[in-house]
């Protein structure tokens, strides 16, 4: 029973990844409201805590432990433990924290410790580059296809009809993904004796060049706008410096899954600048490497760098004995290659599992060419020594001391204990998003069906802001509607206040879960704000608010105007002259706050001061703007309320 077990765990290990190279770029599910990473998250998870629990049985079966040192080892375990602390110690936001990120993180770096220590063959080399090359082929047939709408005519589907539809989740990480594996794919083709393997390959890579020039004019800006937005790299590389400042953040960053809100905090000014950058609020820097610094600090950073590029110098080191060897070249050039992707872009979790598998490939084949900096470590408490080869399978007659089970029985509670944490988390979270894109899905044909789903996504995952963020917006459209009526029963008047509470109540919820994001206060404000004259002190809690968000986002003039014109309602217009002007003079060629100015000038009655600013703003509206004309036609009619200039002319002396 123990060399089936034995046998069992090994062949798991063996296949998860192939299965992780293979399937983690093609894998989406239309099921929940991020069809794509949030899946492909899922699936990552799903095969690390596969891949634990059969190495922690492969360790019962042996009775011991055994790890692989390799260069990447020591990295990616500091990696890890930068994450899981930076998420507990730094981060506003802990569950999203250690859900997202750090969870891609220590999944992978699980399979790769679990791969890596119990694997010494060429079938799992061989097993990877395949996988990687056979789904990088299949997506660029899939984009093929797509190019020419034939998918779309077997199966319709709106998803299909879309021409930025990708199964990586978009055109970027498609590039991301198979540009790495053609250069490496080249590299196998030039290499590699077999002509057989060189025509397979050379079809494949000619798949991948049709599909990535497809995708690169996909990015190409469509009708004079462009296809996708990134965080300019200087704003990124200033924001990632500003975390400096602070000695905490310097070592461990913002926390994982908060570029958000360190990018409202550190945002340059000088974004405004840029007519499509300046009211846009990113989630990443424009480069994952930037990010990292952002969110993990030096630590995180160094570590993540250092378990990539030791091996890659280590390869360099060895490369005369090696370069007839198509599966090392192959290796070497996915992790290059990867590697300059994760300084230049941002990338996703398609790009890491290139990285991680090509890591595991490569520690594999120093493995085999028996490299002094790849050793094999057993642990046992047992006072037996025994040298048996570890991949050798067991047999059935091999007896073992008490004490020699003592370790793997520790290893195995501590990983069911943190799967079981994990996974009971997990699957609610999960369960809520399913949930969230049914209420989607019915919101037009079942307003109350789709209202139960989104409140029942609320109930299961409790630590999403995202959720209470949307329900209160719901309910104070409810509420707003009931108090527009003009003839309100009083059960509709009961319901309005009962709506208006929970609008608020949701709001805060969100703020509370989110304390640091902008847009958690800023809806609050305008929840506040809808209310004002119908809830007592909503004018105070707005003013509250908003002030809180330009403290979050202070370089945003979009937030300064709202506060401005929230003033100038409530009647005190020498503060919401301050405001308009500060938000003029974050964004000078903006021409909303402009005209603002204008109208709060003419409030005042100062007509010349009203009439300049209506020109100011003026200068910045298009021409071709339905509201161009209505400009023209007040700058007349206040130019009608200033009384001319009387002027008395003086003769002039002739002087003979």
């Amino acid at each position: 029973m123990r060399q089936i077990l034995d046998k069992i765990s090994t062949q798991i290990l063996r296949y998860v990844p192939l299965i992780l190279a293979f399937l983690v770029p093609l894998f989406f599910l239309p099921i929940t409201t991020d069809f794509f990473n949030f899946n492909k998250l899922y699936l990552v998870s799903f095969l690390a805590s596969l891949s634990l629990i059969a190495w922690c049985v492969r360790s019962l079966t042996r009775g011991k432990l055994t790890f692989t040192t390799s260069p990447s080892l020591l990295p990616l375990v500091i990696l890890t433990l930068a994450n899981i602390i930076s998420s507990v110690w730094l981060s506003p936001t802990k569950h999203v924290s250690l859900f997202g990120q750090t969870a891609i993180i220590t999944a992978l770096s699980i399979i790769f410790i679990t791969s890596t220590s119990s694997q010494k063959n060429r079938a799992l080399i061989n097993s990877i580059i395949f996988g990687l090359i056979s789904s990088a082929t299949i997506l660029s047939l899939f984009t093929l296809l797509q190019r020419f709408n034939l998918l779309s005519k077997f199966v319709p589907s709106d998803l299909l009809s879309n021409k930025f539809f990708n199964l990586t989740g978009g055109i970027l990480p498609a590039l991301a993904f198979t540009l790495p594996i053609l250069i490496s794919t080249i590299g196998y083709l030039i290499v590699t004796k077999s002509w057989l393997t060189k025509s397979l390959l050379f079809a494949s890579a000619i798949f991948m060049i049709i599909a990535s020039l497809i995708n690169l004019t996909l990015l190409l800006p469509q009708s004079g706008q462009p296809v996708i937005v990134l965080l300019p790299y200087r704003a990124s590389w200033s924001i990632a410096i500003d975390t400096f400042k602070n000695w905490q953040t310097a070592l461990l960053g913002f926390g994982p899954e908060n570029y958000f809100t360190v990018f409202t905090r550190l945002r340059p000014s000088y974004l405004n600048l840029d007519n499509t950058l300046w009211n846009l609020r990113f989630v990443e820097s424009g480069s994952f490497l930037l990010t990292l610094i952002s969110t993990t600090g030096l630590i995180g950073t160094l570590a993540f760098l250092f378990s990539f590029s030791r091996p890659i110098i280590l390869s360099i080191k060895h490369r005369s004995t090696n370069l007839d060897n198509p599966s090392f070249i192959f290796m070497i050039l996915a992790l290059f290659s990867t590697l300059i992707s994760f300084v230049f872009i941002p990338i996703g979790i398609v790009s890491l599992v290139i990285g991680f598998v090509s890591l595991i490939a490569i520690t594999i084949e120093f493995k085999l060419l028996n490299l002094k900096d790849v050793r094999d470590l057993n642990l046992s408490i047992s006072a037996k020594s025994e040298p048996e080869n570890i991949y050798h399978d067991i047999s059935d007659d091999r007896r073992f001391s008490p004490t020699a089970f003592v370790l793997p029985w520790i290893m195995t509670l501590s990983s069911i204990l943190l799967l079981s944490l994990y996974w009971f988390y997990a699957i609610p979270a999960y369960t809520a998003s399913v949930s969230t894109r049914q209420a989607g899905v019915m919101v037009k044909t079942n307003s109350t069906g789709a209202y139960l789903k989104a409140v029942n996504a609320a109930q299961l995952d409790p630590f999403n802001s995202n959720y209470p963020l949307s329900l209160s917006q719901f309910y104070k459209a409810l509420a707003l509607s009931l108090l527009s009526k003009k003839d309100a029963t009083a059960e509709e008047k009961k319901n309005a206040t009962d709506y208006m509470q929970r609008a608020i109540d949701a709001g805060r919820l969100a703020a509370t879960l989110n304390p640091y994001n902008a847009n958690s206060h800023e809806n609050l404000a305008d929840i506040y704000q809808s209310f004002i004259g119908s809830a007592d002190g909503a004018e105070n809690f707005a003013v509250a608010h908003l002030n809180q968000a330009i403290i979050l986002d202070p370089t945003n003039p979009r937030l300064h105007l709202q506060f401005g014109i929230l003033f100038f309602n409530l009647g005190d217009t020498e503060q919401a002259l301050r405001l308009v002007s500060k938000a003029i003079e974050l964004k000078q060629n903006w021409d909303i706050p402009y005209y603002n100015m204008s109208a709060i000038y003419k409030f005042k009655k100062e007509y010349p001061l009203a009439l300049q600013y209506l020109k100011a703003g003026q200068q910045y509206t298009s021409t071709t703007s339905e509201d161009y004309p209505k400009i023209q036609e007040e700058i007349k009619s206040l130019e009608k309320l200033i009384p001319p200039t009387n002027t008395e002319s003086t003769p002039s002396a002739n002087i003979r």
